[in-house]
């Protein structure tokens, strides 16, 4: 565990989410492409975040260096199996490496619109790449947050509804999404005040459940950040 150098998947996470990623690179272009498509709706928003939050602005539109990035990363199953293998031997987080990419694919819209001219690069957005990498930025530790979260929260209701407990979801987004009280909820699920509580409670450790799983997915292993990440829905 502490060799950061070593494949993640000779890394013995606590849950059998954490190699999912890895195992699509192992798999047809289908697991393949469900794999690309999860990194990439979940990371584009925040990398985003990142580039407006940052000098890249300087060199081009934030979603046009974000949407360059992630197509030449995850466009094709060739692409995408070598990019996730790559992480995979890197010992990085998910996150980290995303971010490294993202910079890394920059410098090379930079290179080469240097070497065309067709677009000069200001001198601080240039010295900027050329002196090393920002700081990420709080907006994309929200967004990257957020993310994790949303991807969370979907596949906990898919899993209630498919249970036949889509009442507790229900209870739980009234209450800890929208921020109705309970009060205001008895009539309607003619429920106790206790037990939409505890359904609330039950809801709720299955989200840090969820979240735990997916950031031992991203590399982060343990409950690193599980607690700040659900604190920002309840």
């Amino acid at each position: 565990m502490n060799d950061r150098g070593a494949g993640r998947a000779d890394q013995h996470f606590p849950t059998t989410h954490a190699t999912t990623i890895i195992a699509a690179t192992r798999g047809d272009h289908a697991a393949l492409a469900e794999a690309a498509a999860r990194v990439i709706e979940r990371y584009a928003q925040p990398l985003e975040a990142y580039a407006q939050g940052s000098s890249l602005r300087e060199i081009a539109e934030p979603r046009e260096l974000v949407h360059g990035f992630l197509v030449a990363k995850f466009g094709s199953p060739e692409s995408t199996r070598a990019y996730l293998a790559a992480w995979n031997a890197s010992g990085l987080t998910l996150r980290r490496w995303m971010i490294n990419g993202l910079l890394l694919h920059v410098r090379g819209v930079v290179r080469d619109a240097q070497r065309s001219r067709e677009r000069p690069i200001s001198g601080s957005a240039a010295l900027s790449l050329a002196s090393g990498e920002p700081e990420p930025s709080e907006a994309f530790e929200r967004a990257w947050a957020q993310a994790i979260l949303s991807e969370a929260c979907a596949q906990v209701e898919a899993a209630l509804v498919a249970e036949g407990r889509d009442r507790a979801w229900r209870v739980f987004r009234l209450h800890a999404v929208d921020g109705q009280p309970y009060a205001s909820l008895e009539e309607e699920f003619r429920l106790s005040r206790q037990q939409m509580a505890d359904l609330v409670r039950g809801v709720t450790a299955r989200l840090r459940a969820r979240v735990r799983e997916l950031l031992d997915e991203e590399g982060i292993a343990g409950d690193e950040g599980v607690e700040e990440i659900v604190r920002r829905l309840t």
